[in-house]
């Protein structure tokens, strides 16, 4: 759905926000501006929470240049978490190595790397990666820009070589009332998900005989369960791989 479409489904048929609700006035309770900013706010809070923009085509986002003897790279501030890393050229990702805190992620063994042996590394091509991003099941907003650490440190052969990321990520552009034929950067299925909050916002400082308090918090609980069984797929999805093989017990899945 694009922005003008969300746009009248939250005022006409979630918030029941219509001009002729009382006679002899023309005006709306809430301005398009206020309920963009809204659906603004709602989109990045499901998206952040949710885990559910994954992208790895953005350059601005997905790239990174490698520089000779440096190790360390700031990604994009929409960045939330990486999902992998490969060099450009390369068939396989490269290994992740250190603390990711990321429960339900297990390396798969045939990308097995010991950090240990970081220390007695040479510069040369980078084989491993880690990130300092933190995603806790409990507390969605303790995230900040993680920053992509390589080993060994690019020698100078790889210098201006390509790093091609795979990453869950914030939205980047904004919503605004002069584009409503935009549309939102989450995926379809959780357009009118996103929408719980944005009716939770505008709800929750208006008292109509006391009833609207409630109403925000239903909108808020809603959001919440919508939220959580994205961010449960996403999880199983992207940090917990699958591997196969003959000869161990048939043919099995394995976590």
């Amino acid at each position: 759905m694009n922005l003008g479409e969300l746009l009248d489904e939250l005022r006409e048929n979630i918030l029941h926000d219509r001009s002729d609700r009382v006679e002899g006035t023309p005006d709306y309770l809430w301005s398009d501006a206020t309920l963009v900013r809204y659906i603004n706010e709602a989109q990045k809070r499901f998206a952040r929470r949710g885990l559910v923009i994954r992208d790895g085509t953005t350059p601005d986002v997905t790239q990174v240049m490698l520089v000779s003897g440096q190790s360390e790279y700031v990604l994009h501030p929409a960045v939330l978490a990486v999902v992998s890393a490969k060099l450009s050229g390369d068939t396989a990702d490269l290994a992740r190595a250190g603390h990711a805190a990321l429960d339900t992620y297990h390396m798969p063994d045939p990308y097995f790397f010991d950090p240990s042996q970081l220390s007695s590394m040479p510069p040369g091509k980078p084989l491993a990666y880690s990130t300092d991003e933190y995603l806790s099941a409990d507390d969605y907003d303790s995230i900040s820009v993680p920053t992509l650490r390589l080993y060994p440190t690019p020698s100078d052969a790889y210098a201006g070589q390509i790093i091609r990321l795979r990453v869950v990520r914030m939205p980047i552009e904004e919503l605004t009332v002069n584009a409503l034929s935009s549309t939102p950067e989450i995926p379809s299925e959780h357009h009118l998900e996103m929408l719980d909050w944005a009716a939770y916002l505008a709800l929750r400082i208006v008292d109509v005989d006391a009833g609207m308090p409630q109403r925000a918090t239903e909108f808020r609980i809603s959001f919440d369960d919508h939220v959580k069984n994205a961010r449960n797929s996403a999880m199983r999805k992207m940090f917990a791989p699958l591997q196969w093989g003959f000869g161990r017990n048939g043919f099995s899945w394995e976590r």
